[in-house]
């Protein structure tokens, strides 16, 4: 055993004297020689460019910390270990995000735009009603009246059409309106009455 321990410390050195052999870190010098492998590397890593210069900026300012230290043996596998970290906790931090973006469905009264049974059989009542006025009003005043609301004719086009003046087709939209609106109701089912 004795012999060992001769050839052990006459042929090796001891930790610290290895570390002492060693030049002082410079971060700056392991960031400039490696920043284009890691940008490479954090690219195939992350989902945007933009993502992986942010994770390369972090993993520079925690590699900071071992400035100047003598017992790094492989200071560009520090740097990539630690960059490896930064994007795992990046990613975490991004799910994290993302699952409290989520909501849950269950959670919320959804609303629809379509019309409710009860609007649609109220609807069909309300046309039915007033396809009937419509068809009681007398013949010029319904022509009158469908020029305008269903063909979308002005006051002074109908008038030429018709062959009256305007002041009558005014007269005429005036009655059917309050024909169809007395019938059907003053609501706001049927903006379209309205002038």
């Amino acid at each position: 055993m004795g012999t060992f321990t001769l050839l052990a410390s006459s042929t090796a050195f001891a930790p610290e004297e290895l570390e002492a052999t060693r030049p002082p870190l410079s971060v700056d010098a392991v960031i400039r020689e490696n920043h284009g492998a890691l940008l490479n590397f954090l690219r195939r890593r992350m989902r945007t460019p933009e993502d992986a210069h942010d994770v390369a900026q972090e993993a520079y300012v925690r590699m900071m910390q071992y400035e100047g230290a003598r017992n790094i043996h492989s200071p560009s596998s520090l740097l990539f270990r630690i960059a490896t970290n930064v994007a795992n906790d990046f990613a975490r931090a991004d799910q994290s995000r993302r699952v409290q973006d989520q909501c849950n469905i269950d959670d919320h009264e959804l609303a629809s735009r379509e019309p409710t049974a009860e609007q649609h059989i109220a609807g069909a009542e309300d046309l039915a009603t007033l396809l009937s006025a419509i068809r009681q009003l007398p013949q010029k005043c319904q022509q009158v009246f469908l020029l305008s609301r269903v063909k979308h004719m002005t006051y002074p086009e109908i008038a030429r059409h018709c062959g009256i003046s305007v002041k009558m087709v005014e007269k005429h939209i005036s009655h059917a309106l309050a024909v169809c609106m007395k019938k059907v109701g003053d609501n706001d089912r049927h903006p379209s009455f309205r002038k």
